[in-house]
């Protein structure tokens, strides 16, 4: 009986995927580096192989990639963060595609015949070369990264520097810069579009022009539920006082679940539908919450991200990004797909 579990469901990645496509016109590089943003690659990759609007995998490193071949999936895999001496073979063995970003990465792959893509950086200031321009028949495509998406005059700019790269270029098969937020520029000499917020159903922003279903659900069981007076303490450093008498929720999921412990004292969860106030310092695997006038015993569920709360919901309060958020949850969380 599992005390959390991840919900993630199946038709509403399709959906987005389909709603992605449609807005952009162009096909999608499905990004799931980081066991797909800590939610489950094996779950979230199979969903995506079968449908034809993804033409793409993306990853973060070679290891990455040959999860992906072990787990079945055929169609063409990047790796992003490029290559370190060692990870050759395996690029050559699952028939994975580097993205090269610098000298040393080509000098691994010296003699392998591969495809490769080329990054640029425009503005990013990560991994990219600036302006040189490789006459290498193994390139097939060519990419960058926007870096503040929501800031058009800058990401314009970035826009523009690319394209003149691209001119460069007599033949590139493949050209990606658009992320989950950088569909919006609907850049017309790409071809794909590089996402992996959206797939899950994560707007990037509030007003996001692409119709999103919420893919991901997380709910934990409730461990405990008494009655306090007022004036005790709560969890370590007594952070918190009950100001009335107050029926006390613990709850076993903690920051090492991945409740980060900025949202103590802050944060909500919910409880059939009821916003219940998060009490004290979260725990390593608890985390206690206000349930004063409901119903709550032992062993029902808490929802911690559902249609009350996303999990960019969830970061605002913690001063975060949901891709933290996401990416933190544990090993331990079960993963259903529904």
């Amino acid at each position: 009986m599992p005390r959390s579990v991840l919900y993630i469901d199946k038709q509403a990645i399709e959906f987005n995927v389909k709603s992605l496509h449609r807005f952009s016109r162009k096909p999608i590089i499905a990004v799931v580096k980081s066991n797909a943003y800590g939610i489950g690659v094996k779950h979230v990759a199979r969903v995506l192989e079968g449908l034809k609007e993804v033409e793409f995998f993306a990853v973060a490193c070679a290891e990455e990639g040959v999860e992906l071949r072990k787990l079945g999936i055929k169609k063409p895999v990047l790796i992003l963060g490029g290559l370190i001496r060692g990870e050759e073979k395996a690029v050559v063995d699952y028939s994975l595609t580097p993205v090269v970003s610098h000298v040393e990465h080509l000098k691994v792959l010296d003699g392998i015949n591969v495809p490769i893509h080329v990054k640029y950086d425009t503005g990013m200031g990560r991994l990219g070369f600036l302006e040189e321009v490789f006459e290498d028949p193994r390139v097939e495509g060519l990419l960058t990264h926007l870096s503040s998406p929501t800031d058009e005059d800058f990401s314009k700019e970035q826009i523009e520097k690319f394209k003149k790269i691209l001119g460069k270029y007599k033949k590139v098969k493949y050209v990606h810069l658009e992320s989950s937020a950088g569909v919006i520029y609907k850049t017309p000499f790409a071809t794909h579009i590089r996402v992996g917020l959206a797939l899950y159903g994560e707007k990037p922003f509030p007003d996001y022009p692409v119709q999103l279903k919420r893919a991901l659900s997380l709910k934990a069981r409730i461990i405990s539920v008494k009655l306090l007076p007022k004036g005790f303490s709560i969890s370590y450093s007594r952070t918190h006082t009950l100001e009335r008498k107050s029926l006390v929720g613990v709850v076993a999921f903690g920051y090492a679940d991945g409740l980060m412990k900025s949202l103590s004292n802050r944060g909500y969860l919910y409880y059939k539908g009821r916003k219940v106030r998060i009490l004290g310092n979260i725990t390593m695997d608890m985390t206690m919450v206000d349930l004063t006038g409901t119903d709550a015993k032992v062993g029902d569920w808490i929802d911690i991200v559902a249609e009350e709360q996303s999990f960019t919901d969830l970061a605002k309060g913690a001063g975060t990004i949901p891709y933290e958020l996401m990416c933190n949850l544990s090993k331990r969380v079960e993963r259903l797909t529904i």
